[in-house]
């Protein structure tokens, strides 16, 4: 049986018994632990029992890992990343396991078996997941949505080829996609195509498209990149060479685009926090100070204050949403209640 599979089935089993939930750190209360039992085994070679203990021990300790790793990562990923998380993290049992307890150890055959209790550091764990991430999901994973109007000799088209095409190039680079409505960034624009030529072509039809769009965050509508393009298709007839030069447009323009995205996520990763129950000037201007004071905040500023709704923008150095939510409930000077995420907005309230 192979590693990747004993973690899958590990996995598996684990989501199906559950867990005993997070608990404070001993060592740092800020932090939490997740405590898992998991049980390893080893052959007893040459009658040396004591040898297939202690490996029994590290097969256990690799299996509790594997066991976080199984929940905090999807299958697809598992398998993908398998070298990767196997070489990387549950073959590195002492940087992640904080302690553990041995809970039975027995002989079974030719085989020697241990069972422990262990106490695996979430935050670590979590921290070196997120280097064998792609980079869409390093700055936030934001779900990419499309609105790409088509016109074909100046007539509106229901079709979506220059969509497709895009959300194919953006899907291959790591990003995720879905419906424009509840995208964390929307592509819109248009492609029109008009005929170009059918001289000299050998009964062949030239058509000359071009296409313009931007990249603009939901909520904020914050333009974080644009693009025009235009290339020609040829084909037999007038429909197909329409088809092929907006495919080719799309397919010139997707990789500049995927490229400035990515560029100005990493720039100004702004987060949309929408924060309820401020009350006074006082609480709103006590929480900018607890913002500013993070570390992975890079600035804060303002965009609102109603109704004891303050609408606050916050530039990241990295991470999203999500990053900020973990940072904003492990503050110690004031308590924040998390009501809602996504890739780069966030709901909350104070206490």
């Amino acid at each position: 049986m192979t590693r990747l599979t004993r973690l899958l089935m590990a996995a598996a089993l684990f989501a199906a018994a559950g867990c005993a939930g997070g608990r404070k750190s001993s060592l740092n209360p800020a932090y939490e632990t997740e405590v898992v039992e998991a049980e390893g085994m080893a052959p007893v070679v040459a009658g040396d029992a004591e040898g297939a203990k202690k490996t029994a021990l590290h097969d256990s300790m690799r299996n509790a890992l594997g066991l976080v790793v199984g929940v905090y990562v999807s299958q697809d990923a598992q398998v993908s990343k398998s070298i990767l998380i196997d070489e990387n993290i549950t073959s590195q049992t002492e940087g992640y396991i904080e302690k553990y307890e041995t809970l039975k150890e027995w002989r079974d055959g030719d085989f020697y078996k241990v069972r422990i209790r262990a106490h695996v550091r979430k935050e670590d764990l979590a921290a070196k997941l997120r280097t064998l991430e792609t980079e869409p999901q390093k700055l936030g994973n934001p779900v990419i949505g499309f609105d790409i109007k088509e016109a074909s000799d100046s007539k509106p088209q229901q079709t979506a080829y220059a969509e497709l095409e895009l959300k194919t190039r953006f899907a291959d680079a790591g990003f995720i996609t879905g419906e424009k409505d509840k995208a964390d960034i929307v592509i819109q624009g248009e492609a029109q195509t008009a005929l170009n030529t059918r001289e000299g072509l050998g009964g062949f039809v030239s058509y000359r498209a071009g296409i313009s769009v931007s990249a603009v965050k939901q909520g904020s509508r914050e333009t974080l990149a644009s693009i025009q393009e235009s290339a020609g298709g040829i084909d037999l007839n007038d429909t197909a060479a329409a088809r092929a030069s907006i495919i080719n447009a799309a397919k010139k323009a997707a990789e500049p685009l995927k490229e400035r995205v990515l560029k100005s996520l990493r720039e100004k990763s702004i987060v949309r926090l929408n924060l309820a129950n401020v009350k006074t000037m006082n609480d709103l201007s006590e929480f900018t100070k607890i913002l500013r004071n993070i570390p992975m905040v890079r600035s804060s500023w303002v965009r609102g204050y109603s109704a004891s709704v303050a609408v606050i923008d916050v530039a990241m150095h990295k991470g999203g949403a999500a990053d900020l939510s973990q940072l904003l409930i492990k503050n110690g000077k004031r308590p924040v209640k998390i009501n809602r995420t996504s890739s780069y907005d966030l709901d909350a309230e104070l206490q």
